[in-house]
């Protein structure tokens, strides 16, 4: 069975929920990378979960293009640009912590972009 690899963009509170869930499924899922804008918790984050880890997703996405799925844990009001960012260049299906954007036109926007690409946009409730 294929492995669905999993990258995760912030290192907050509910990171590591992600991580755990990531890693308690290890036949059908495997987290590939981590990232924080701070360097000291992605290093925290990655020596835990024993991946690279980043502080820009850019150079972390361009480093790993076997990632398929983008966890996006960051301060709430950053989700939806965060989201279109890396919908927009990657074409990475998308996990957003809740909620998924501050404004009625930003979740909109993510919808169409997510659409537009061909990716899926998935909420945590």
């Amino acid at each position: 069975m294929k492995k669905t690899k999993f990258a995760l963009i912030g290192w907050g509170r509910i990171s590591r929920k992600h991580m755990e869930a990531i890693q308690a499924n290890p036949n059908q899922a495997v987290l590939v990378a981590v990232c924080d804008v701070e360097i000291d918790r992605a290093m925290s984050a990655g020596n835990m979960a024993s991946v690279p880890f980043y502080d820009n997703y850019d150079e972390m996405l361009k480093s790993n293009p076997e990632i398929e799925v983008v966890n996006i844990l960051t301060p709430s009001g950053n989700h939806a640009s965060v989201a279109i960012d890396v919908v927009s260049k990657y074409q990475k299906h998308i996990v957003v912590e809740k909620p998924m954007a501050l404004k009625l036109s930003d979740a909109d926007r993510m919808i169409r972009i997510c659409d537009k690409n061909g990716v899926k946009l998935f909420v945590v409730k």
